[in-house]
């Protein structure tokens, strides 16, 4: 049995590209020359007894229309509001949903690609592919495109009237913890994140280690193209949070269980440990 120290006792190094923060600051510049369109209509199939539920839709990066589902207290007028974003090959949980926080609003982001993924049969639970679209080209890269997708649902919020922007929440899981993460680097907007069980945290250590359905498909496309593997490291490690690690300065929690095979505890906490802001994180035995 691993002492706790093995997973605790982690920094890693960060092993940022020299033109990182040049890349990031012009990809941010870049995409908020799109216009966002934004869409906002009410649904009452989906509003509850203590909620407005709307459907909404904004454009993100390359002007890809980016939707979710946007939950307003009844009682309550221009709340602040918390981002929920869900893991990679996953969907918005709607157990969550049934359970929220009547104080605030709740937008759930639909992850680009994962529109279908709501009403598929069990036997078309395979690998969705889109982590390794264009990883060859950072440029197009669908990791950075979800980056820049996330982004964006600051500047849509912004655009709502009926809710208080000033400050967002953000709540993130496996993949949506890591543009989730992202995001709240690159945003004043951002008071809070919760950083659930982060993939893409320390790539050089958890794609040796996880068993994520993200890493899986990375991997085999390295297997496949050993002569593009100098290229797509390089390219993973824009994307790499431990990279964004040093600028993060609003408060924040972390989850890890230490059993967990897709988001290992030793880098997620890892991670934990360069974060100079305020923080806590739930280690879970399991």
């Amino acid at each position: 049995i691993r002492s706790f120290d093995h997973y605790f006792m982690n920094l890693p190094r960060t092993d940022a590209e020299p033109d990182f923060e040049r890349f990031w600051e012009k990809s941010i510049s870049d995409i908020r020359k799109t216009s966002i369109e934004p869409e906002i209509n009410e649904s009452s199939k989906k509003t509850t007894q203590k909620f407005r539920a709307f459907d909404i839709a904004y454009n993100g990066f390359l002007k890809t229309r980016i939707r979710g589902l946007l939950y307003l207290p009844k009682k309550k007028k221009k709340v602040r509001v918390i981002i929920h974003i869900h893991d990679y090959n996953s969907y918005i949980d709607r157990a969550l949903v049934r359970h929220l926080n009547e104080s605030v609003g709740h937008l759930f982001l639909v992850m680009r690609g994962h529109d279908m993924i709501e009403n598929r049969l069990p036997e078309e639970d395979r690998p969705l592919g889109y982590m390794i679209e264009n990883i060859i080209d950072i440029e197009t890269y669908y990791a950075r495109s979800v980056y820049l997708d996330v982004y964006r649902s600051i500047d849509f919020l912004r655009l709502i009237n009926i809710v208080d922007c000033t400050k967002v929440g953000i709540s993130g899981k496996g993949f949506g913890a890591a543009a989730g993460f992202f995001t709240a680097v690159n945003s004043n907007r951002v008071a809070a994140i919760v950083v659930d069980s982060p993939i893409f945290c320390n790539l050089p250590l958890s794609q040796n280690m996880s068993q994520s359905d993200a890493a899986r498909e990375i991997n085999d496309i390295i297997n496949i193209q050993k002569g593009k593997k100098h290229q797509i490291k390089k390219n993973l490690s824009y994307l790499d949070i431990v990279n964004f690690s040093d600028a993060l300065t609003c408060p924040a929690m972390f989850v890890t269980g230490l059993n967990d095979t897709i988001a290992p505890p030793e880098c997620v906490l890892g991670l934990f440990n360069r974060l100079k802001c305020e923080k806590v994180i739930e280690v879970y035995p399991d």
